[in-house]
C-alpha cells in the first residue's frame, strides 16, 4: 500500500488534531462533506497524554490521523523548550504510536524551519543534510525521525509560512499578507530580512492538496510554495501589487538579521510532485500571491 501513490476513498474517517487552528479550521471547512471528520477539542484529546490518545483512537477508529496541532511560534518555543518538546515531539510520537496500534495512516505537519541551519543556496530537497539552529526546527526534526521509527507508514509534510484573508469564524495569525496589509493601511513602516529566503504559501493550496497527501508513499516531503527572492524582495513585490505603489520607506530592509549566514528555507517540491503523479503542484510564492490578490 505504501510503495506507490494511492487515493484515499471519500467518506473515510479522518482524525484532525488542531482542527480549530489556522490550517485545521480551513481543512475542516473545505473537506467536511467529503470525509467524516473527527475534530476533538483539547479536553477531548490531549495529544501529550498517551493514554488519552490511545483511548480516543480505540473509541473512534479513524482511518487517517492528520496531525496539525503544534506549538508553532518559534520565539515561544525558544523561550519554552520543555513545553515545545512535550507538544511537538512527544505529542507527535503518541499519535504515531497509536496510529500503528490501531491501523490508521499517520500524516503530520513538520516545518521548513528544519532547514534554518543550511548554508546551501537555491531550493533545498528533502535529502540534504539538515542541522536546524532553533528549538522549533530541532524538535520538528526529532518528531519526524521518531514518528517514522514508531510508524513506518508516516508521511511528514514540511510546511512553509502560510497566509490567508480574514474569514468569519476562522483564526488568523500575523501572516505575511496581513502584516503588509496593516502596514499599507496604517502607513506604518515594517521591517523584513534581506538575508532570508523562504517560500510563502496561500493556505488554500495547502488545504486543497492534503487528501492527496494521505495516499503518498511513506516519507518526508517539502510542502508549499517555492521562492527565489529574499523575504524583503517578496514583501516589496506584494506591497506594489496590493497598493499599486513603490514600497519606498514603508518597507524597511533588515541587513542585520541572520548575521552568521544567509537563512535559506526555500524548498524544492519535485519529490511530492512526482510521488503524487503530478496531483500536488504548488504555485510559486509570487504566482500564489498574484492569484490570491486577484480574488480579494
Amino acid at each position: 500500500m505504501y510503495g506507490q501513490f494511492v487515493y484515499i476513498r471519500t467518506m473515510q474517517k479522518i482524525l484532525v488534531t488542531g482542527a480549530s487552528g489556522f490550517v485545521g479550521s480551513r481543512f475542516a471547512d473545505r473537506w467536511r462533506y467529503e470525509f467524516s471528520l473527527l475534530m476533538p477539542s483539547h479536553a477531548e484529546l490531549d495529544v501529550t497524554d498517551e493514554a488519552s490518545v490511545d483511548s480516543f483512537m480505540l473509541r473512534n477508529t479513524p482511518d487517517v490521523v492528520l496531525h496539525l496541532a503544534a506549538l508553532s511560534n518559534t520565539w515561544y518555543c525558544e523561550q519554552h523548550p520543555e513545553e515545545s518538546y512535550k507538544v511537538n515531539v512527544e505529542g507527535t510520537c503518541n499519535l504515531a504510536r497509536a496510529a500503528t496500534r490501531h491501523g490508521a495512516r499517520f500524516v503530520f505537519f513538520s516545518s521548513d524551519q528544519i532547514y534554518n541551519g543550511n548554508r546551501e543556496c537555491g531550493p533545498l530537497s528533502e535529502n540534504v543534510p539538515v542541522m536546524p539552529e532553533n528549538v522549533y526546527g530541532k524538535h520538528k526534526l526529532e518528531a519526524e525521525r521518531r514518528a517514522m521509527e514508531l510508524n513506518p507508514a508516516t508521511v511528514a509534510l514540511r510546511a512553509t509560512w502560510m497566509y490567508d484573508k480574514p474569514r468569519e469564524g476562522m483564526p488568523l495569525h500575523n501572516n505575511f499578507v496581513q502584516l503588509i496589509s496593516t502596514s499599507v493601511n496604517e502607513r506604518s513602516p515594517i521591517i523584513f530580512p534581506v538575508r532570508e529566503y523562504r517560500g510563502i504559501t496561500w493556505v488554500k493550496e495547502a488545504v486543497e492538496f492534503l487528501p492527496a497527501a494521505f495516499g503518498l508513499p511513506a516519507g518526508v516531503y517539502n510542502y508549499g510554495a517555492g521562492n527565489t527572492m529574499n523575504t524583503y524582495e517578496t514583501a516589496c513585490c506584494y506591497c506594489e501589487m496590493l497598493a499599486g505603489l513603490q514600497s519606498g520607506t514603508l518597507l524597511q530592509p533588515d541587513y542585520e538579521r541572520y548575521p552568521g549566514h544567509e537563512r535559506n528555507l526555500s524548498m524544492s517540491t519535485d519529490k511530492i510532485f512526482r510521488a503524487s503523479g503530478g496531483t500536488v503542484f504548488f504555485s510559486s510564492t509570487m504566482d500564489g500571491l498574484r492569484l490570491f490578490h486577484s480574488m480579494l
